[in-house]
């Protein structure tokens, strides 16, 4: 890899090795990786045959920017794993803990609220809710996704074993 300066902009040359062809050729054929790396395959491969970017465009049908981004990219790190693979995002930190989960199924285990037949989602969204006021929201359709992870189903009886309340512990 050695980069060639012409005026203002640099040209960055990729000099693959020979297992790093055959791996980058793997991705492409394998059809076992997503649409994303094996383009970044694809760019990689060709950029190593000397192709300019322009050509790589449109042979792959992507736009100039992504195949200087991966040019870039492999340049930087000399990594494949690296170019290959989106980098980790952070989105929006979870909202439910552990702890929470755990509360919801051994709710869900206990007797039902006074009046009810069985707990419902709206019940333990507000038991959960109650026990846990630094959570300021929750769905009913993510105490749902907790109770069908754990397999329970409060509505149907015989898939609940009753327990008692949480009592303290002398």
């Amino acid at each position: 890899m050695t980069k060639e300066h012409k005026g203002r902009r640099e040209k960055i040359v990729i000099s693959l090795t020979p297992s790093e062809i055959s791996a980058l050729e793997k991705v492409v054929k394998s059809g076992k990786h997503n649409a994303r790396s094996i383009t970044r395959a694809r760019i990689l491969l060709l950029s190593h045959r000397g192709k300019t970017n322009r050509e790589i465009a449109e042979a792959l049908g992507c736009s100039h920017f992504t195949v200087t981004e991966v040019r870039k990219r492999y340049h930087q790190r000399g990594c494949l794993e690296a170019v290959l693979q989106d980098a980790p995002r952070s989105g929006q930190p979870k909202k439910i803990t552990a702890q929470h989960e755990a509360f919801v199924v051994a709710t869900a285990c206990t007797d039902a609220p006074e009046g009810h037949a069985h707990w419902t989602l709206e019940a333990l969204k507000a038991k959960l809710l109650a026990a846990y006021p630094q959570l300021r929201s929750v769905s009913h359709e993510r105490v749902r996704h907790i109770l069908l992870a754990n397999q329970l189903k409060p509505w149907r009886e015989k898939n609940v074993v009753r327990t008692a309340p949480y009592a303290a512990v002398p």
